[in-house]
């Protein structure tokens, strides 16, 4: 076993390097704390570590992260704790290297998931932390703490996107037959306005104009909850600048959201008044729902036909984007609709649902092969 000498002024400076040392092999192993160790020795007397960086990074009075709301600070707050300071947080800024970076990502894909029991971080998880990792340490390198950036360009495991679920609008019916009463309304809104969980839940009786049109409603996106890692929800703008918007909607799913109250009051409450939460709310009322209508027995018993598909709540929005394409409806204008900063974000999720496009591809393919490929059959003549 490889033993470890500390030095110090004192006995009790000693004392606490090794102490130190100890609680870090706790945490990394003892090859690991060597390591950092070696590092630290390497590294100048004024070195700050990984840890001391973050803390100045993420504290308000720096101004570091300007912009940023209290509860996405705070997010970062836990997601550094949880994630970045146990193997990151003795190392100096400035001796951080590629490996460094490597041996954490192995590690992060290692880590079990909070929501997905018996399932370690998914690949998106992993992937924006390290995100919050880059922009930490291209800070550093903006004040001159560290020459470059080792985060940028590493390379993370790959896994298979979740393709999304696309419901038509019978399947949505029998799913909606199987949601709770008192929920149809919220669920019903969703499929009809493609806003995002946050945005829906945040939305008051005051962002709904009924008088705008006498053909429909307006309805005015300008805010929205936002998780925040062990924290609360905090009340925020949209995703982005282009999340705020304003669309329109038939005076009958209006109706549907029963009598209007105050402004101020929320359209989606919880029983108690409060916003919906989706963590009670998936095993609650939506999972039973999608259990129900992929049960045979359910259907047959309320005369329909399973779905055979499990939708996610976020489904919701890419039905109401594919129900708009099959409408007709240009991409620019669902764009707007969903609050998509760019337009290649609409084609890149949605595009493959394009029917034109398809078909179009069908005839170039067989332009192209008309001398290889057998002549179509004629089709038969019925003779009356």
């Amino acid at each position: 076993m490889k033993q470890e000498t500390f030095y110090g002024d004192d006995a009790q400076e000693v004392a606490d390097a090794a102490e130190a040392f100890g609680r870090l092999v706790d945490r990394v192993g003892i090859t690991e704390a060597s390591r950092i160790r070696d590092q630290r020795d390497g590294a100048t007397p004024k070195a700050i570590t990984m840890r001391e960086w973050i803390d100045r990074y993420l504290d308000k009075e720096t101004g570091i992260l300007a912009g940023v709301t209290d509860g996405t600070r705070k997010g970062y707050r836990v997601a550094a704790d949880a994630y970045l300071l146990p193997r990151l947080g003795e190392i100096p800024v400035s001796q951080l290297d590629v490996e460094d970076v490597a041996r954490w990502i192995v590690w992060m894909e290692q880590q079990p998931s909070s929501r997905r029991k018996g399932e370690t971080l998914s690949a998106k998880t992993v992937k924006n932390h390290h995100a919050t990792l880059s922009a930490i340490l291209s800070a550093a390198a903006a004040r001159g703490l560290r020459t470059g950036n080792p985060a940028r360009g590493a390379k993370m495991v790959r896994t298979r996107k979740r393709r999304m679920t696309i419901l038509t609008q019978s399947e949505f019916a029998v799913l909606l037959h199987f949601v709770r009463t008192e929920h149809q309304p919220f669920i019903m809104w969703l499929a009809g306005t493609g806003m995002r969980w946050g945005e829906a839940t945040a939305l008051t009786w005051g962002d709904i104009d009924r008088d705008a049109h006498p053909d429909h409603a307006l309805v005015h996106i300008d805010k929205a909850w936002q998780k925040t890692e062990g924290g609360p929800m905090v009340l925020g703008p949209p995703k982005s600048d282009a999340g705020e918007r304003t669309i329109s909607v038939p005076h009958r799913l209006v109706t549907e959201l029963g009598t209007p109250r105050r402004g101020d009051a929320l359209v989606f409450p919880n029983g108690a008044g409060k916003p919906l939460w989706s963590g009670s709310f998936w095993p609650r009322v939506w999972s039973p729902a999608v259990a129900s209508a992929n049960d045979d027995a359910a259907c047959t018993e309320a005369g329909l036909t399973p779905i055979g598909k499990m939708p996610t709540i976020h489904d919701l929005r890419h039905c109401h984007a594919s129900w708009l394409i099959h409408a007709g409806r240009p991409l620019p204008y669902i764009q707007a609709r969903l609050g998509h900063e760019k337009i290649t974000t609409t084609v890149d999720t949605y595009g493959h649902l394009l029917p034109d496009a398809q078909e179009g591809d069908a005839d170039a393919v067989a332009l192209m092969m008309a001398s290889v490929l057998p002549a179509p059959a004629e089709v038969p003549q019925i003779e009356g």
